[in-house]
């Protein structure tokens, strides 16, 4: 019952900040159309949860900015798999909108059933007229087969539903010995530029335990953790799930180098193995980010860790950004 739970619920979650503007799902709009005034956010809405159980919504604004009024006549949702979303609520249409005004609608989802275990896509069509569209709204959905460890979603689907690029190396869920597809032999990190470091949890695929995460130092040869963030009571198997609410999502490490640490329960795993008992079995994988189109995301990674030695490596994935190997 606990684990059903953790899915039924669901995860609508608008995007984290990225150090780079995420592109389209789908084919973009065509160029003329950026010089529209209306504008829309979020642009892309990433949800996840269990077929046949899952319904969430979120919520989309619209605001006209420029200078004369603009008619909104429909709201649509189109895509390979627009069936698992659905406009939830929508303002009584046609819908005349004067400079400034702007209006909300609730985007749903409802994957079925019989929906396909994966990454599903559609987009939020705002309808000026039959042949001329305001700015999209990209959705995916990330469907989970059941409640079992077995169905849970590999690391390789978790990072396409959230728009990234990440070649993992493998489509399965347990992963085969690396290094695999982009990985790289990171295993701490130094800060790229003066400012903070950004560390954000952006999926957990694991049983509902209290899970904790932060960095550590290494001195006198064993490290020394400081820890940065919670994740949610419930938040157990999701996108982008909620932290409790004294975690931090940056922190300034100085010109110090450092490693990521994950506890849940009593046991400890560092990224770096050597850390780990023997027979100082990988916890973690390093990945350099990148967007839609394999673009390279500059100082950001994707840090990939398997809490419980079944090598699926998406019980907790963090993105840090701001950083670069350490030597």
């Amino acid at each position: 019952m606990l684990l059903l739970a953790c899915f039924a619920g669901g995860c609508a979650s608008r995007p984290l900040p990225k150090p780079q503007a995420p592109e389209a799902v789908l084919p973009p709009p065509r160029v003329e159309k950026f010089r529209e005034p209306l504008e829309v956010t979020p642009l892309e809405i990433h949800f996840s949860g269990l077929r046949g159980a899952t319904r969430a919504n979120e919520s989309v604004a619209v605001k006209n900015t420029g200078t004369q009024a603009v008619q909104v006549s429909d709201l649509r949702v189109v895509g390979p798999n627009a069936m698992t979303f659905k406009i939830a609520s929508t303002p009584l249409l046609p819908l005349v909108l004067a400079p400034g005004m702007s209006f909300s609608f609730l985007v749903g989802f409802e994957p079925g059933l019989d929906a396909d275990p994966g990454v599903h896509y559609a987009r939020v069509r705002i309808v000026r007229s039959e042949d001329d569209d305001g700015p999209p709204c990209d959705l995916t959905g990330l469907v989970s087969r059941g409640t079992a460890a077995s169905d849970e979603p590999p690391l390789q689907q978790i990072l396409e539903a959230l728009g990234y690029a990440v070649d993992v190396g493998s489509p399965s869920l347990a992963l085969p010995a690396g290094p695999l597809g982009d990985e790289i032999p990171a295993r701490q990190f130094l800060r790229a530029k003066p400012g903070n470091v950004g560390y954000y949890l952006i999926a957990r695929y694991t049983d509902e335990k209290d899970s904790a995460f932060g960095t550590y130092v290494v001195e006198k040869g064993k490290p020394v953790g400081k820890e940065i963030g919670r994740a949610g009571k419930g938040q157990c198997r999701t996108l982008n799930p909620e932290l409790e609410g004294d975690s931090q999502t940056s922190f300034d490490p100085q010109e110090a180098a450092f490693g990521l640490y994950l506890a849940v329960g009593n046991r400890t795993s560092y990224a770096d193995p050597a850390l780990n008992p023997a027979p100082h079995k990988p916890v973690a994988r390093v990945y350099p980010l990148r967007s839609r189109g394999r673009t390279l995301v500059q100082d950001a990674f994707v840090v990939a860790f398997d809490e419980n030695g079944d090598d699926d490596f998406q019980d907790h994935v963090f993105m840090l950004w701001n950083v670069k190997p350490a030597p």
